[in-house]
């Protein structure tokens, strides 16, 4: 009996001691864009008016996103995205695991394809500009340091197709290992 009491005295003792040292440990991750993508869109400017887009062009966006998996459901989300065109420049689209689109499904981002366009109306409308992100390979892990773990991305490749038709690949791993937001710029043409 005695035994069982200073068993149970030392397992509570270390619980209390790891608990105090660890509670008073800030954790400051900064891994809220570690598998996020961001979208920006280049501005028409004298030089070029053809690549940019004007702020009237991008005020209103929209994002579908369809699962790679054809046999899931619900079979595609779309978001549209209406900002004052005083922030159209400024405020980049992001995508990430749970945001724009719910995190419900318990799929990750890279379970999706996502399609951006621009129309004046979303029914029945020809697009103005479409922009597919056709896959998305993520490469992350959890790094612990006693008290504190935090998701660290170690590889982020986004394979796309421009409006042009134009397939590419694009390395958006933050080479410092600290998870910032890379974004990819939208040209026109």
């Amino acid at each position: 009996m005695l035994r069982s009491f200073l068993s149970w005295l030392l397992v509570l003792t270390s619980t209390v001691l790891v608990a105090a040292c660890c509670g008073s440990v800030a954790c400051e991750c900064n891994d809220t864009y570690a598998d996020a993508i961001g979208l920006q869109f280049s501005a028409t400017n004298s030089q070029d008016s053809l690549r940019g887009f004007f702020p009237s062009y991008i005020d209103t966006v929209y994002l579908i996103r369809n699962p790679l998996d054809t046999t899931q459901r619900p079979s595609a989300d779309t978001v549209t995205f209406t900002r004052s065109r005083a922030a159209v420049f400024t405020q980049p689209i992001i995508i990430n695991n749970a945001t724009p689109f719910s995190l419900a499904t318990g799929r990750k981002l890279d379970a999706y394809r996502y399609t951006l366009y621009l129309a004046k109306r979303r029914s029945r409308v020809t697009p103005t500009y479409t922009y597919r992100i056709d896959s998305i390979q993520l490469r992350t892990r959890y790094q612990g340091d006693g008290c504190c773990t935090c998701y660290q991305n170690s590889s982020k490749k986004v394979f796309v197709t421009n409006q042009k038709g134009t397939a590419q690949q694009i390395d958006l791993t933050d080479t410092n290992g600290n998870n910032e937001l890379k974004l990819i710029t939208l040209e026109r043409f």
